[in-house]
């Protein structure tokens, strides 16, 4: 999107406003999925994302299917994912494999799936980074649905992932561009263990790095709402814990890079996110 000058200018004002001053706080990760959720309330990208990977998925056939699902938070896109695909007959098994370093989301995750349920499910779930986690076995499907912003090397984190596939497996990995809402986030959001949040050309450079060779990039063309937002929302977008002095900016930047709604007088913030997939090859098959 092009930036009119009063975009430019607000972008430009927060830079100045935290030119030399200390990082902002981090989102605390026991209010971090609460927030997640209030601001995906606001935004339809969530149900984009799951009728994209719902289809995805139902192109696996009605054989035997392992996902691996990294960053899987509390569960609430899984299990739309988890339940279609034990709803095949005959019945199938399913293994849904979660990875998350927050206990709180980890155990919602559980407590989700369990809900379902379905005898032919099995899920488990494990407490710790993608790097650390004590996951067995190969998968038909491994996602990294807004996760890969945090991992420590994009490109050893792909090929990692890539590795775990059975032949005929599929990577896909969703990430957000650098669009204007990420602009905050870039000028906003404290760093990572050391390194900046990772966007989708962050993604696209790391699959060239690790020699891998993604299908043309899909784009799922959201929206949210931030207009009127909680602190706590307005927070979860620039991933921070903002100053009393940055708010005003901020709503006052996210109202000029607004667009017009299906009503008149609707405004939304673009709120698009990227889907790279990979796929494993089959021995033999070119």
């Amino acid at each position: 999107m092009l930036r009119t000058p009063s975009q430019h200018g607000l972008l430009d004002a927060l830079r100045s406003a935290r030119s030399g001053a200390a990082a902002l706080p981090a989102l605390a990760p026991e209010s971090y999925a609460r927030d997640h959720a209030a601001f995906e309330a606001r935004s339809d990208q969530r149900a984009l994302i799951a009728a994209h990977l719902a289809a995805r998925l139902a192109l696996r056939g009605d054989g035997p299917l392992a996902v691996l699902s990294v960053g899987c938070g509390d569960g609430s896109l899984d299990v739309r994912l988890a339940g279609p695909l034990t709803d095949v007959r005959p019945v199938r098994p399913v293994r849904y494999v979660g990875v998350d370093p927050y206990v709180g989301s980890t155990t919602a995750f559980t407590a989700a799936m369990a809900g379902l349920g379905r005898e032919s499910l099995s899920t488990e779930v494990h407490v710790a980074t993608f790097d650390d986690a004590p996951v067995t076995g190969l998968f038909d499907v491994v996602t990294f649905v807004h996760s890969m912003y945090y991992v420590p090397d994009v490109a050893a984190t792909l090929r990692a992932a890539h590795n775990l596939l059975r032949p005929g497996g599929e990577l896909i990995v969703l990430n957000a561009p650098r669009g204007a809402l990420n602009l905050l986030v870039d000028v906003l959001a404290p760093p990572i263990q050391g390194h900046r949040q990772w966007f989708s050309d962050d993604i696209a450079a790391g699959l060239v790095e690790a020699g891998l060779q993604p299908e043309a990039t899909t784009t799922l063309d959201a929206r949210v709402d931030l207009d009127g937002a909680s602190e706590e929302v307005l927070d979860f977008a620039v991933q921070a814990r903002l100053t009393p002095e940055l708010r005003p900016l901020v709503r006052a930047y996210l109202a000029a890079v607004s667009v017009p709604g299906l009503l008149s007088d609707d405004l939304r913030v673009p709120h698009p996110v990227d889907v790279y997939r990979v796929g494993r090859a089959v021995a033999g098959v070119s």
